[in-house]
């Protein structure tokens, strides 16, 4: 049976060609364990849309070199929507296909988890344990040595094949249908087509008791996001608990959790159940889960491989059948690099992810969500005084709410407009009225307050240096990377300008 090996090339897997950074060059590590000498074929799959992908050449030949002659590489190129489970998985399910029928079906395959994006390792572990079973590798960081080691990984869970039928065959047109009259889903204000299709998402894992991730920034709506997978799931009517893991005290985490016995610690005359027991056949939103302590992590993994809990003090064991929705703002994966979040309860809950994407990135969402805001709130002021003079939006304002960045996101957009409402004085709210009312007013850079003292001096060349750096790292990360077009944008003659002033600020330069 030929053995055939499948893994992505990954950002940090481009990167590590020039930094050298061990901790980053996952693919190359496995590559160079014992676990590849077995391998007979190798397929990389490499998608263009990669921050990276510039050092594609550079990484290939260096890939190469690793290879003898009795073992065969071949290098698949995507270009494909990097936060799209629908095209990762038709990709990788095609490439599949094709091998199959090559070798007649006589293939052994495997997979390597920790090269890609948190969404081709869900994809490799759906695909695994469904509709192409193989072996999952996952290289790490030994905490110890501090080397990158190699270990096979173990996914103690089975997943429903629907969820195959679900990624190949559903028009996201019929699913819209499906969920646009569901209340959950209708209180997620939105009108860009980004948010339409990860609404379909939601929907699509509801049904699947499935762990599911959500990420995005503080503010974005992730316990929105949540409780619409519940109620469009089989756990419909029964409890929904959010938890906070931000706000348990590391002390009492496991108690608050798993529960309690009478006199497990002093003072405590009562017993209690716990989230985990409270929530038996519901859905537990676990919201920051990356401020679990390792300890409390390794508890948790026990809990959702095994389904039962074992309370603090008596250590007596209850049955608890719960779904998982995890959410963060947090880069995990990251997390696991450095030690600081379990691996393996990483890639157990991290199989249905959902991105939610910054206001800022949502085009007109901003106006249409502050206008719901606005009713919402014209209707409870008035109700709360007779006085008071309801309230709408000038077009100065309206332009600002669309073409502000909202770093605090929708959080951040309504107590901004609820200030708005409670101070201002005229019927209608202007550009000005918003700026005023929000949490940092917005100067200019050159509009900014100078404060200079005789006893406190300053460093201007280090102040004009880190705005420098701040503008250069904007303009790449706005033109991807492409030198010519960032020193455009910046004033700069030519890229050979701005990579001196890159030496300069100390920005690495690839």
């Amino acid at each position: 049976m030929k053995k055939v090996l499948l893994s992505w090339i990954g950002n940090n897997d481009l990167k590590s060609v020039n930094t050298g950074e061990r901790s980053k060059g996952m693919l190359i590590a496995f590559l160079n364990s014992e676990y590849f000498s077995d391998i007979d074929e190798c397929h990389l799959l490499f998608n263009k849309n990669t921050e990276a992908a510039r050092e594609k050449t550079k990484y290939l030949k260096h890939i190469k070199d690793l290879f003898s002659n009795d073992k065969t590489l071949v290098v698949h190129e995507f270009d494909l929507a990097p936060d799209s489970f629908r095209q990762i998985y038709k990709n990788a399910n095609d490439i599949i296909e094709k091998i199959k029928a090559e070798s007649h079906g006589k293939v052994n395959l495997f997979y390597h988890l920790s090269s890609g994006t948190g969404q081709t390792a869900a994809i490799w572990t759906v695909i695994s344990r469904t509709k192409h079973p193989g072996v999952l590798y996952m290289t790490y960081l030994d905490g110890k040595s501090k080397a990158l080691k190699t270990k096979i990984a173990e996914i103690p869970f089975d997943i429903d094949e629907s969820y195959i039928q679900y990624l190949e065959k559903n028009n996201d047109l019929e699913i819209f249908k499906m969920w646009s009259d569901i209340p959950e889903y209708e209180s997620i204000i939105h009108k860009s087509e980004t948010m339409r299709l990860l609404l379909n998402k939601a929907f699509k894992i509801a049904p699947h008791d499935i762990p599911a991730l959500i990420l995005g920034e503080t503010g974005t709506g992730k316990e929105l996001f949540a409780r619409a997978v519940h109620k469009s799931s089989k756990r419909a009517d029964k409890p929904f608990i959010t938890i906070n893991c931000s706000a348990i005290q590391e002390t009492t985490a496991n108690a608050t959790l798993f529960g309690w016995s009478k006199g497990a610690w002093t003072g405590s005359v009562d017993q209690g159940k716990g989230y985990f027991v409270e929530c038996d056949g519901g859905t537990l939103f676990l919201d920051e889960i990356g401020d679990l302590s390792l300890e409390t992590q390794t508890k948790l993994l026990r809990v959702l491989q095994f389904g039962e809990v074992q309370r603090v003090g008596d250590g007596r064991t209850f049955q608890s059948d719960v779904r998982i929705i995890a959410a963060t703002n947090k880069d995990l994966r990251q997390m696991v690099i450095d030690g600081k979040f379990r691996e393996d309860l990483f890639y157990r809950i991290n199989v249905a992810v959902l991105k939610i994407p910054p206001l800022r990135d949502r085009g007109s969402d901003s106006l249409i969500i502050a206008e719901h805001f606005l009713d919402e709130i014209n209707q409870k002021f008035k109700i709360d005084g007779e006085k008071y003079i309801t309230a709408a939006f000038s077009n100065s304002a309206k332009n600002f709410i669309v073409n502000y960045g909202w770093p605090g996101n929708i959080r951040e957009l309504y107590h901004t407009i609820q200030r708005a409402c409670i101070w201002n004085e005229n019927k209608l709210i202007t550009e000005e009225d918003i700026k005023t009312h929000l949490l940092e007013p917005l100067h200019n850079e050159c509009e900014k307050k100078i404060e200079l003292s005789a006893g406190n001096p300053v460093n201007l060349e280090e102040i004009v240096g880190q705005l420098k750096q701040k503008y250069i790292v904007a303009a790449l990360k706005l033109t991807n990377n492409n030198k010519t077009e960032a020193s455009k944008l910046l004033g700069y003659k030519s890229y050979q300008t701005m990579t001196n002033a890159m030496k300069k600020v100390g920005i690495a330069i690839n």
